[in-house]
């Protein structure tokens, strides 16, 4: 079964014409996807020469293979967790970074008239267990107090509202979370990228990166291009000529699947109030209607092999059928993969490493983040006031033995998952 993914079916990237590349710009990016596109809105905007290097197509990388679900993607030690680490203010201010990308993220898109089918439909997480359902509600309840997130606990006797399932044991409704479609969200970003006098250069790999004194090379198959400065958006797709974030970050395989097409009652039956969805399992299925209404897709971290997409579209389709064991059991439309970066303390990172700027380890919850990353690091690299995020002067350390995470993380994958299979018996 090959590759296909929902979101570019129907929807082609217009052609980006930016001719030869330059001898010289400003500000070079390499990446053109979320967190490259939009710095380089900022940084074309306030005047300066700047050429993105992409080594297939915008968005080739996650950011055109993710779910486009939006919300404030809060930290995964939790607040008491953070609190140990960094102390309270600290722990608030983490938090609280993740409802201001997500209203950064929404007004960016309305004010740039982006049709990228933004729609805030809120979230419905469900519960595995029922120890799962109090601690969500008490962690709730303490972000509720500290930065004012907005929630509301759905007990399993009012969860069919939610979702048609009784899988749960209750869950939890975000109703501040929502939707777009991230293939549209690139062609916005690329046309106002364009439109700021950007130049975009598709299939131009950055095959070395140095840096001497003030000026910084990148060598591409077609010759050099030196720039007075540098920003690496590769985030999981770094390489060795991206090493600096390469080497900082775990790549996470991840697959999605869209299903056949189906009665819009049948999909409204699954998702009575248009809700996006999670759950509380370790290696847990996200899912969503299409903006249409008339499919759904799921996805997730699989534990099939490199290639093997019939593998992975199997696991997520009995996964899918587990929630909805009326849901035909098809081969999906759609299936493809992607990766997601993970970093060692769980938290995005920007800042300078070599004297190049760098932005990522999004963690899976990519879209906001990276838009607002962008923008910020943008800041940061014209000098201006407002650049500062919550995670500022964290370490972004090395991972020991990288050439190793990738596999680590498929162990780990598979083991979380028996883990889950655990708790499931044990109810």
């Amino acid at each position: 079964m090959g590759e296909r993914i929902y979101w570019q079916d129907g929807v082609p990237l217009a052609p980006i014409t930016s001719g030869d590349v330059p001898d010289t710009v400003d500000i070079a990016i390499i990446g053109a996807g979320f967190t490259g596109l939009s710095a380089g809105i900022h940084l074309a905007r306030a005047g300066h020469s700047v050429a993105i290097f992409e080594a297939a197509q915008a968005g080739a990388g996650g950011s055109s293979r993710c779910g486009g679900m939006i919300g404030p993607s809060f930290h995964k030690l939790g607040l008491a967790g953070l609190a140990a680490q960094y102390g309270q203010d600290r722990a608030h201010d983490i938090q609280a970074e993740g409802l201001r990308a997500l209203s950064m993220f929404t007004d960016f898109v309305r004010d740039e008239g982006i049709d990228c089918d933004l729609t805030m439909c809120g979230r419905f997480r469900g519960m595995a267990t029922p120890a799962d359902y109090d601690a969500t509600a008490a962690e709730a309840a303490r972000l509720h107090d500290a930065i004012g997130l907005e929630f509301h606990m759905v007990p399993q006797s009012e969860q069919h509202r939610e979702i048609g399932s009784d899988r749960y044991f209750g869950g939890i409704l975000y109703p501040n979370d929502g939707a777009i479609q991230p293939h549209k969200l690139i062609q916005g970003l690329v046309d106002r990228f364009i439109a700021a006098d950007g130049q975009l250069f598709e299939g131009t790999p950055v095959t070395d990166l140095s840096r001497v004194g003030g000026t910084a090379t990148l060598r591409h198959p077609n010759g050099t291009c030196r720039a007075g400065q540098v920003l690496i958006a590769t985030n999981a797709y770094s390489d060795a000529a991206t090493a600096q974030m390469r080497n900082r970050v775990i790549p996470i395989r991840v697959s999605a699947i869209a299903t056949a097409p189906m009665d819009v009652n049948a999909v409204q039956s699954m998702s009575p109030s248009g809700r996006i969805f999670g759950e509380t399992k370790r290696v847990f299925l996200w899912y969503r209607p299409t903006p249409d209404g008339t499919r759904m897709i799921f996805g997730g971290r699989t534990t099939g092999r490199a290639g093997r997409t019939d593998v992975c579209a199997r696991q997520l389709m009995a996964q899918a059928r587990d929630i909805f064991p009326n849901l035909p059991d098809e081969t999906p439309d759609f299936i493809w993969r992607g990766q997601v970066a993970h970093t060692l303390d769980h938290a995005p990172h920007l800042g300078q490493i070599d004297g190049l700027w760098y932005a990522g380890g999004y963690g899976g919850s990519g879209i906001t983040r990276s838009v607002f990353f962008g923008r910020q690091v943008a800041r940061r690299m014209l000098g201006q006031p407002g650049g500062e995020t919550a995670f500022d002067d964290l370490p972004f350390n090395p991972v020991p033995m990288r050439a190793f995470a990738p596999l680590a993380a498929r162990i780990a994958t598979r083991w979380y998952a028996f883990q889950d299979r655990l708790d499931a018996a044990r109810l």
